[in-house]
């Protein structure tokens, strides 16, 4: 677990020194959120550091701990990943990183400390669930697109913050030359950069399936979506699943989503900050594009491509589709899990109404902007609507 100690201090800098006239401008406010990171992350990162070391004294059987055909969803922000990993994550076969899991103990020792303190709490009346209820309920005015919550699956690229190298550093820190090789990883991270993070994704992944019991692993992250490449040379037998959605949902949704996170950590002084969507079409063209013409090279087996319309309209056929693709049999009890998942689908009605005109988006523009990867796909504009 090495920290990107090049990337760490060049956000430092760009923070305190070079933030005038960006959505990460140095207000009180802004000051306030840097220095508790600053100043709260290094503890953080070394205390996970410590914990690691015990893992490697009391649990050394978890460096055995095979990791047989993990499953990574892959797509752009706001496609349907958290959906559908979460609808998978039903399946009892599988286990994935929750929020406590990613943020509070990545560790083998740590999980154990905390399953403890919670047995204790329970016979004291359980106080420390309620300040959890607290916090989660507060939490829900920053959970703008999907539930959000301490026991929630999430996307695990976010154990990247520990090593501070991923792409995720963008929604607390608005600058997007630190970001850019994140964007096009496969082609453009540094190949020293790239061994350090999947030496350390294996470290986490095989500490979490030996704490569950060696059953299968399945990620969810968009930010793994120009990383294939790299999952694939350290997973070779791993299965991918490519969710699209049109361009026209997908660009607006990920510039509210991004430009709502600056908010909380600062004061952009505008609702659209221009590099929210400037730096989301440029992510989401290569996003469309990149994960594709890679995966489809693999065996049917391996790669499957899912459109967010099918899987929102009927999530049972969907998931029914993978699991024969991918050669899983699907159990009755998980089926009915399934059904009751396709009834919900159909009461489904989003909250989120985006104006492109607002952010400073051109529908036309992204239309041809996006053609070429329709094409790839073998999709039509009727995908867009």
């Amino acid at each position: 677990m090495k920290l990107n100690l090049r990337l760490y201090f060049k956000t430092i800098w760009t923070s305190f020194f070079k933030s005038e006239g960006t959505p990460g401008r140095l207000t009180p406010k802004r000051f306030f959120v840097l220095l508790l990171i600053f100043l709260i992350y290094p503890l953080w990162h070394f205390s996970i550091r410590f914990a690691y070391g015990l893992d490697q004294l009391f649990y050394p059987k978890h460096m055995q701990q095979e990791l047989k055909q993990p499953i990574f969803i892959v797509g752009n922000f706001r496609s349907g990943t958290t959906l559908l990993h979460r609808l998978l994550a039903q399946d009892p076969r599988f286990t994935g990183m929750k929020t406590w899991e990613i943020y509070v103990a990545p560790t083998i020792v740590q999980r154990k400390i905390i399953h403890w303190i919670m047995k204790l709490n329970r016979l004291v009346g359980n106080p420390i669930q309620k300040i959890i209820d607290r916090f989660e309920k507060s939490l829900k005015q920053y959970s703008y697109m999907h539930k959000a919550g301490l026991n929630e699956i999430e996307e695990d690229s976010q154990v990247f913050l520990h090593t501070w190298s991923t792409y995720d550093l963008f929604a607390f820190f608005p600058f997007p030359d630190l970001i850019r090789n994140y964007i096009y990883y496969d082609r453009d991270m540094p190949e020293d950069q790239k061994r350090l993070d999947m030496n350390y994704y294996k470290e986490v992944l095989k500490r979490h399936v030996y704490a569950n019991n060696g059953k299968r692993y399945i990620s969810k992250s968009p930010t793994s979506s120009p990383k294939v490449r790299t999952l694939h040379q350290q997973f070779p037998d791993a299965k991918f699943i490519n969710i699209v959605r049109s361009p026209l949902r997908v660009i607006p949704s990920s510039v509210s989503m991004f430009s709502n996170h600056w908010k909380t950590y600062g004061e952009p002084g505008e609702d659209y900050p221009r590099p929210a969507a400037d730096v989301m079409r440029e992510q989401a063209r290569y996003w469309y594009l990149y994960p594709h013409r890679y995966l489809k090279n693999l065996p049917p087996d391996q790669y499957v491509m899912v459109r967010y319309q099918d899987l929102v309209n009927d999530p049972k056929t969907t998931v029914e589709n993978i699991y024969n693709r991918f050669g899983i049999e699907l159990t009755e009890e998980y089926r009915q899990v399934l059904l009751v998942e396709s009834e919900k689908a159909k009461r489904f009605k989003s909250n989120h109404h985006y104006s492109l005109d607002e952010m400073g988006i051109d529908e036309q523009e992204i239309i041809d902007e996006f053609e070429p990867a329709l094409q790839d796909y073998g999709l039509d504009r009727k995908f867009l609507e």
